[in-house]
């Protein structure tokens, strides 16, 4: 019997996860990825003696049934001895360092008498006007944001930041971006502050980690896709996909600078939209391309720092709340694993956001350092400028999908129009438009793997079962 042929675009969490598991099931699979190495985000590349990741990145462990029967499936692909990791993030807030998530006893203590006064009579006045006003839809983050945790505390915590991180006013920024803080409202704040377990659906106190780097995970998965007689071939750029009436039949990528074509019974995608929707040949209606270039996706600098002392802090990732910052956040690879950096040196990773329009983009990498530098002088960790020993810097174009307002009207016809290619299915963060976690892009390229092999190259179904995990995820949950 005849292998199915399956082309798995990108090796990232997601395209690699369905690959592997598409092997599992005897299915003939090819994935292209455009990169020198797998990974996609979930990478790690090595900076002198460092060992670094795109982050960094870990996998969450989430106490469900699912996400264990996915990390009993993948645990061999972490290694000898892999690392359990309790969180370790904090926020760095009017000069000082607060845990996350949030206690509303460290920040009503931690700011002056008359601004914790403020946060409590806005958040009172919001409950009350919560409790009898009518219900009313919040459409922007900043609604959201107002109306569950008050103007003054809202503004400290959650929209100066915001409105650096994604490029635009809140105000401009859908309610559905609050999936990552729908749980954080004062009285989960105050149970947690007191022991009381809070609705923790947003966040997780695990991770998984291998040794080494999140690579190790993903290079294992592509050794095993290859140990079943498939391919994965790097350098490999898709350019075009050919279909017919049936759907895709051929799909056309470019790599060592020329032309090569893969026939094929159907295509997982894990492309950004736009992108993928480009690629198309015949091309599909115009509607659809217009409402795809309304998507848009935030681009990220990754700024690392090699420092001459063994450690900065204690924790993985230090949020920058303050509006003095342009950087977004900063992470010590070291306190993830200690194997990967020297024991007398540690390497900080500070995350810069921007559009690729924005001067910054195109900016010498020395600039770029020079404005991370200037922010961790100012962080309160008494960095000097001569302990720093080296600097890299590299960038990320599409890192994060931006939900604007009403980003639904294009994104649900874009998702409809590529899902009406009959043998086409798309996942991952940048394929479903979803800022969803590692684990959630593994979680679904075993998904759609296991789709393919019970239902066939069914799109409509599978776009059904996407819609309602993505709103799922939209609801915190």
């Amino acid at each position: 019997m005849q292998r199915r042929k399956i082309v798995v675009l990108g090796a990232g969490p997601a395209g690699l996860s369905a690959a592997w598991r598409l092997s599992e099931h005897g299915m003939a699979v090819t994935v292209l990825e455009r990169d020198s190495a797998v990974g996609g985000m979930g990478k790690t590349i090595t900076v002198g003696p460092y060992a670094v990741d795109y982050g960094p990145h870990t996998f969450h462990v989430r106490e469900t049934a699912e996400s264990r029967a996915v990390i009993e499936a993948i645990k061999p692909f972490f290694g000898e001895d892999p690392l359990v990791l309790t969180r370790g993030t904090r926020v760095l807030l009017r000069g000082k360092e607060y845990v996350y998530p949030l206690e509303m006893l460290q920040v009503l203590t931690g700011v002056s008498p008359l601004l914790a006064a403020r946060i409590m009579f806005d958040y009172l006045r919001a409950t009350l006007k919560s409790a009898f006003a009518p219900p009313t839809k919040e459409h922007s983050f900043e609604e959201w944001g107002v109306r569950n945790l008050g103007r003054t505390l809202y503004d400290l915590c959650f929209g100066i930041y915001s409105a650096r991180v994604w490029g635009l006013p809140t105000s401009q920024i859908s309610s559905k971006q609050a999936q990552r803080v729908a749980k954080l409202n004062l009285k989960n704040i105050i149970l947690r502050t007191f022991g009381i377990r809070a609705d923790p659906a947003t966040y997780f106190t695990k991770y998984m980690y291998p040794r080494r780097g999140i690579s190790l995970l993903y290079e294992s998965m592509a050794d095993a896709i290859r140990a079943r007689d498939n391919c994965v071939l790097l350098n490999a750029a898709a350019v075009r996909l050919e279909r017919a009436s049936e759907g895709i039949t051929r799909v056309v990528f470019r790599q060592d600078g020329r032309e090569q074509t893969i026939e094929c019974d159907g295509v997982v995608s894990t492309l950004p939209l736009p992108a993928l929707v480009s690629m198309m040949q015949p091309p599909l209606p115009a509607s659809v391309s217009a409402h795809a270039a309304r998507l848009r996706y935030r681009s990220l600098k990754l700024i690392y720092i090699a420092l001459k002392r063994p450690r900065l802090t204690d924790y993985h990732w230090v949020y920058l709340l303050d509006e003095q910052f342009t950087v977004n956040r900063m992470s010590e690879q070291k306190n993830v694993s200690a194997d990967m950096i020297p024991s007398d040196r540690t390497m900080l990773c500070i995350e810069l956001s921007c559009w690729r329009d924005d001067p910054i983009w195109c900016a010498a990498d020395e600039d770029v350092y020079r404005i991370a530098l200037k922010d961790l002088l100012q962080m309160g960790y008494g960095v000097a400028e001569d302990e720093v020993e080296d600097y890299y810097v590299t960038a990320i174009p599409t890192a994060y999908p931006v939900y604007e307002l009403n980003f639904e009207d294009h994104l649900i016809p874009v998702l409809a129009g590529v899902h009406s290619v009959p043998n086409l299915l798309t996942l991952g963060r940048h394929g479903l438009f979803l800022n969803n976690s590692m684990d959630d892009n593994v979680l679904l390229g075993m998904k759609v793997a296991d789709h393919i092999a019970d239902n066939g190259l069914v799109s409509a179904a599978w776009l059904e079962q996407m819609l309602a995990f993505m709103n799922l995820r939209f609801q915190g949950k």
